[in-house]
């Protein structure tokens, strides 16, 4: 599941842990400003250093692996209110799959809207994963909210020989 990942943002997930235990939040902020615009919707150095002071240090691994994730392009990140996503999905599949396969894909449409009826992202993925499964992948989705209304995290596991 989640630890296919792992290896990949490993490092990055030890660089964090350790700038936030040596105490050196503001390097902290400048290597990882996109993950903390992110995960936390903090844009400024001060308004991190102000959620350290009121939270703490000690962030969430679930969330921090999946967004460092995200960050590497392990996975894709899908917001729970972003509406029309089937272009995006086609974009990263098309990033690991070969053509001969999504020559033959039709792909159903997707709008992520999870306030709507049927608007949850794992359920609209049924034909698609249909579609993927005899070829040998598989899509996965972890849901978090720790930090935020909640975003999707979409891995797709491919054979590494096609």
């Amino acid at each position: 599941m989640l630890e296919t990942c792992t290896a990949f943002i490993e490092n990055d997930l030890y660089d964090v842990w350790s700038l936030l235990e040596q105490k050196a939040y503001q390097e902290a902020y400048r290597r990882y400003a996109p993950i903390w615009e992110d995960m936390l919707f903090i844009c400024e150095e001060a308004a991190f250093l102000d959620f350290l002071e009121q939270q703490g240090p000690e962030l969430e691994e679930r969330p921090l692996r999946l967004h460092l994730a995200a960050w590497e392009k392990v996975c894709l990140e899908i917001g729970c209110y972003e509406g029309d996503v089937t272009e995006k999905l086609l974009h990263f599949l098309r990033e690991d799959l070969p053509e001969k396969l999504l020559d033959r894909f039709e792909p159903s449409p997707v709008n992520v809207n999870i306030d709507e009826l049927n608007g949850e992202l794992d359920p609209q993925l049924k034909p698609w994963r249909e579609q993927l499964e005899p070829w040998g992948c598989r899509l996965k989705v972890f849901f978090d909210d720790t930090y935020c209304a909640g975003v999707y995290f979409l891995f797709l596991e491919a054979p590494r020989e096609w």
